[in-house]
């Protein structure tokens, strides 16, 4: 097996660790996933970059909260059921 290092905030390093072994996972386990992962399927088509579809979505939240064009609210799950349903939904999230 190949060792690799990295240099790491140790803040972050502590924070990564506690949250992994809430897992069952240590640092060592979770990159070799990780890089195993890349490895056999690539990075994701957009890493880290947002699409379209996402950039969409944080500028209409933008424009709600601005008062700009408010999106439509649902006061029960049968009504944000039938507002994801819509026609209306469908469309902008394309």
């Amino acid at each position: 097996m190949a060792r690799i290092e990295a240099r790491i905030d140790g803040t972050i390093k502590s924070k990564a660790k506690d949250v992994l072994a809430e897992h069952g996972l240590t640092i060592s386990d979770f990159m070799r996933m990780t890089l195993t992962t890349v490895a056999n399927e690539g990075l994701p088509k957009y890493y880290s970059i947002p699409n379209r579809q996402l950039k969409d979505s944080i500028q209409e939240v933008i424009d709600d909260l601005s008062g700009k064009e408010k999106l439509p609210e649902a006061h029960s799950l049968k009504e944000l059921d039938q507002l994801l349903s819509s026609d209306d939904a469908l469309e902008s999230s394309k």
